[in-house]
């Protein structure tokens, strides 16, 4: 995980940025392979906390948890999100392929990637 990156955002905050930029990445990808997912932008995001981020919460306590949760999230989608529209990574495409699967509404043999 890429954690050189140093921010004056609280982790909340920055959790919630790449959840939405997660979502938005994942939304305009399926578009873009003709597949449709059946969620809303908010219930992606939802999905993603309730999924991912309380996951490291369980493991690992509510503030190392939060900060792992983050870091995986801003790892799954590139570049920038705050200069380019965000773009998931092979991580991000694998987790969400992984976590959404069951919902997408197409071929059982589609994937993400």
């Amino acid at each position: 995980m890429n954690t050189t990156q140093q921010s004056c955002l609280p982790v909340e905050v920055l959790t919630a940025l790449y959840r939405r930029a997660l979502a938005q990445a994942y939304l305009d990808a399926c578009t873009a392979y003709g597949v449709e997912t059946g969620y809303s932008l908010d219930e992606l995001q939802m999905t993603i906390a309730k999924e991912v981020e309380s996951y490291y919460v369980r493991q690992h306590g509510a503030k190392l948890g939060m900060d792992i949760a983050c870091a995986m999230l801003r790892d799954m989608v590139q570049p920038d999100i705050l200069v380019a529209k965000p773009r998931l990574t092979p991580l991000g495409e694998s987790m969400m392929d992984e976590l959404f699967r069951p919902c997408l509404h197409t071929t059982l043999d589609t994937t993400l990637h």
